[in-house]
């Protein structure tokens, strides 16, 4: 799964996102058993996304980028696409008093379609559920989050405010940094993604949420699994 890690965005476009790249939007006040028991030492994930849909041009700076529509395989932590996503990309950017930028890119309105294999918390000590599978063609729907900080190498052309963002060129989180950031350092500070297979035709699902989020959003929980089955080795995360 994501990592807190450092992009270089010099030569070519990062691609689609990493690791369950797939989102979508559901209503907040509705979440459920994996989101909940916060860690009172950890940001509260929901918070923060509503924090996020909160910033706007007038009061920070703030300049949002999208929608983008957008669709993008979603990867599990024992590695295998375990699901297709279909969802709305967006994009904020917000100065910072030290030269840097904020950059959280928002997924909503979308779904996901599963595949074969492994489930996405299959391989996850850490995510208070055992191993698991899933069959395909399950659908659901899914919401979340990426904040990310950009240090500019250059002060000309970063950020490239006259550049071209379309669904072509920054219809991938990639696509984004590169075009408008292209000689930006990249860091990724936090991910909150949640997961929910709640309709009718998901009746097959043993374990229907699944919340994959770095160790400072509280870390994986839940997962989406028809069967409780060992499907390999098994790692903690956080």
């Amino acid at each position: 799964m994501r990592k807190l890690v450092v992009y270089a965005v010099l030569l070519t476009a990062i691609g689609a996102l990493a690791a369950g790249a797939g989102r979508a939007q559901a209503s907040v006040g509705t979440e459920s058993n994996v989101l909940g028991g916060a860690d009172p030492l950890l940001a509260d994930p929901l918070a923060q996304e509503l924090a996020i849909d909160q910033l706007s041009q007038s009061s920070s700076g703030t300049q949002q980028y999208g929608p983008f529509n957008s669709t993008s395989p979603d990867s599990g932590t024992c590695g295998n696409d375990w699901a297709q996503d279909r969802f709305d990309r967006y994009f904020k950017v917000t100065p910072r008093p030290d030269g840097t930028f904020r950059v959280a890119e928002q997924f909503k309105n979308g779904s996901f379609v599963t595949n074969t294999g492994p489930s996405p918390g299959a391989c996850d000590l850490s995510d208070g559920t055992g191993p698991g599978i899933v069959t395909s063609g399950l659908v659901g729907t899914m919401h979340g989050y990426l904040d990310m900080t950009v240090t500019c190498t250059t002060t000309i052309g970063c950020p490239a405010t006259g550049a071209s963002c379309t669904p072509t060129t920054c219809g991938t989180t990639g696509g984004f940094l590169a075009t408008i950031f292209p000689t930006g350092i990249v860091t990724t500070d936090a991910y909150f993604f949640h997961y929910a297979g709640y309709d009718g035709s998901n009746q097959a699902l043993v374990v229907h949420e699944w919340k994959n989020a770095s160790c400072n959003r509280g870390g994986n929980h839940g997962d989406i699994a028809t069967a409780a089955v060992a499907t390999g080795p098994q790692f903690a995360t956080c």
